[in-house]
């Protein structure tokens, strides 16, 4: 089994600068949607980018980036098989 943190879907369109897509964590009824699945069911990991504006704020650290921020961005260039997934 594995805990899945949910993310947004992807929106219509790719930021402009650098062509990746952006998620925010999804909520429901205020609570973060959680799910324990089994594995046999993730077809793959991700690359997760924090979003963060021109200076990225100094209390974010590779143990709470993930916690902190609300905003990122897949990385579809992580290898050729993402590109294909995420594109």
């Amino acid at each position: 089994l594995a805990y899945v943190e949910w993310f947004s879907p992807f929106t219509g369109t790719s930021e402009r600068n650098h062509g990746m897509r952006k998620v925010s964590r999804s909520y429901e009824n205020g609570e973060q949607l959680v799910s324990i699945i089994p594995v046999k069911d993730i077809r793959r990991s991700v690359h997760l980018i924090p979003k963060f504006g021109r200076i990225a704020p100094r209390d974010w650290t590779s143990s709470n980036v993930l916690e902190l921020c609300r905003d990122f961005f897949v990385n579809p260039f992580t290898d050729r098989h993402a590109y294909a997934t995420i594109y």
